[in-house]
């Protein structure tokens, strides 16, 4: 499953990726990625898919100040920036892709990924586009706009999954199956649990704004919930038996043409009046 974020004003692909399914934490590592690369956005617009309208993720855009929009359901008006790109992904990079899966080049999803990046990087983002007139990356070299750009220690709390919990008369609280021990004061309190899903022996525990040491694990029956498990083991890429000597002609162009184009640098919008921050 491809999950894409493009930039409106650009149509450049600010991330794409290939993913096992479609669960919540694909669009969120996704927006994430998006984040650090390029800096916040005003507003993020998506459709109604159950990723796209979750609480979690209205949290997460409310924190950072984002605005979240949805398109009106059943109605793809308004989502024809991206419907285009996914077209032209189906009809130029997934063309490819397939004969290179055939051919054995591309057998995993770490292949597959790495030919998106150098299929965009290589050809997208230097190909001009039909509604803007210039390529991609002449659009944002001409955009004066700085976005900030969160730290990853500052966009990994704002992340964290929260779940409410009362605290037992014995100082313990059960969630996910697992049971934990959380400071003697919180006996019969309401706290607020804070955690990386997939990584549920950390788990913060807040109450009334204060944060109080993290929950102690007392038994551990599950570490990764289990909304974020990949379904890898149901859906891999087909794998034919490589081929020595065989190169991906197509993605070796392109990976060439993004060292000339991009000089080995990630696609910045922290442009000011024309100038990159290294000043080139």
């Amino acid at each position: 499953m491809l999950f894409a974020i493009i930039d409106a004003y650009s149509r450049a692909c600010v991330h794409g990726e290939f993913y096992w399914d479609e669960k919540l934490p694909r669009l969120e590592d996704s927006l994430k990625k998006a984040i650090l690369a390029h800096g916040l956005p005003e507003q993020f617009y998506c459709d109604n898919g159950s990723a796209f309208s979750s609480h979690h993720l209205l949290r997460i855009c409310a924190r950072l100040g984002i605005r979240l929009s949805h398109s009106r359901p059943y109605k793809p008006q308004g989502r024809g920036r991206i419907e285009r790109f996914f077209r032209f992904i189906d009809t130029s990079f997934k063309i490819e892709a397939y004969e290179q899966i055939e051919k054995g080049n591309i057998s995993t999803l770490a292949e597959l990924n790495s030919a998106l990046v150098s299929w965009l990087d290589g050809y997208y983002h230097v190909r001009k586009h039909g509604s803007t007139g210039c390529t991609p990356l002449e659009r944002i070299a001409a955009c004066k706009r700085v976005l900030r750009r969160p730290t990853m220690t500052e966009l990994t709390e704002i992340f964290l999954w929260e779940e409410s919990r009362k605290v037992d008369k014995t100082g313990c609280v059960s969630v996910f199956g697992n049971t934990y021990e959380v400071s003697g004061d919180l006996s019969g309190a309401k706290v607020n649990l804070r955690f990386d899903p997939f990584d549920l022996k950390v788990i913060q525990v807040w109450h009334e704004g204060t944060r109080y040491p993290d929950a102690v694990p007392l038994d551990l029956a599950r570490s990764v919930h289990e909304r974020v498990r990949s379904g890898s083991a149901k859906a891999k890429v087909k794998a034919v038996a490589e081929k020595p000597g065989q190169e991906i002609s197509f993605f070796k162009l392109a990976e060439e043409k993004r060292r000339l184009a991009w000089a080995e640098e990630p696609l910045a919008f922290a442009v000011k009046d024309g100038v990159k921050p290294d000043g080139k």
